[in-house]
């Protein structure tokens, strides 16, 4: 959740950077902008941000009131059932990918005045509709795999453990999380250093070896690619929206999946 007046947040446009995670945003403020070759665009007030490989840069517009729905990687897919690459690197009005769900959100949000009653109504929006997914897809497992190793685990390996080839285990996760396997690995890897370097890790060189990057080359390559910045300029300006949505543990460590799925 995020509140607040205009003022709070800085007057520069922030950077949200990718995190291997697809996410629904539901706004009940002033719409946010979104910069763009050199233009600005509102947000709709309820949409779905798929995978993003690269950075999307806004500002706020007005009082600030929304919640994000963060769903693990390939944990929207049963709630949604469209491919999900085809998702990627987009902004979609949630009206337009799933209006049912969409209706299901306004009509909880009006009997909630306040964002944590929304939040909770939300959240029983989604357990009803799990509780008809029925079982949960094999690649849920294998994601979890890749994410409680922060990126550092063998895809080959996990191809091998799934009955999979390589080429099958990519297309199941391009349906099921938007991106391939070794992606997400890279996404979760760029995602550790902004821990390391909360936990005090002064050294580039020692802050990339800890994220299970080569050198620290490799991990300004990352940067480039996914934050379009350097880590030295790209921690020195960022703001408050981009801590909000830059969390040093935005991806937790799995719950127990089996009983999320039968509860």
């Amino acid at each position: 959740m995020l509140e607040g007046e205009p003022d709070q947040f800085a007057d520069a446009p922030e950077r949200i950077l990718p995190d291997g995670c697809v996410e629904i945003i539901l706004s009940f403020g002033a719409p946010f902008a979104e910069i763009g070759a050199g233009k600005k665009q509102l947000q709709p007030a309820h949409f779905l941000v798929g995978q993003m490989t690269q950075p999307v840069i806004i500002s706020p517009t007005g009082s600030v009131r929304l919640i994000g729905i963060r769903f693990h990687p390939g944990g929207t897919f049963p709630f949604l059932r469209v491919p999900m690459h085809q998702t990627t690197d987009r902004i979609i009005e949630l009206d337009a990918i799933a209006s049912d769900l969409r209706r299901e959100f306004v009509e909880a949000a009006a009997g909630a005045p306040s964002l944590m009653m929304k939040a909770a109504a939300f959240q029983r929006v989604l357990a009803r509709r799990l509780r008809n997914c029925g079982r949960h897809s094999r690649m849920v497992e294998l994601t979890a795999q890749i994410v409680r190793s922060a990126g550092q685990v063998s895809v080959d390996r996990l191809a091998t453990e799934a009955g999979l080839s390589a080429r099958q285990l990519r297309r199941r996760f391009m349906m099921e999380v938007g991106i391939g396997p070794k992606l997400l690995c890279r996404l979760l890897r760029f995602q550790q250093v902004f821990k390391a370097v909360e936990a005090n890790m002064a050294e580039w060189s020692s802050v990339a070896l800890e994220c299970g990057y080569y050198d620290q080359a490799h991990l300004i390559h990352d940067f480039r690619q996914f934050a379009q910045q350097t880590p030295a300029v790209l921690l020195a300006h960022s703001g408050g929206l981009t801590e909000a949505f830059t969390r040093k543990r935005r991806v937790s460590d799995f719950s127990n999946i089996s009983s999320l799925t039968a509860s």
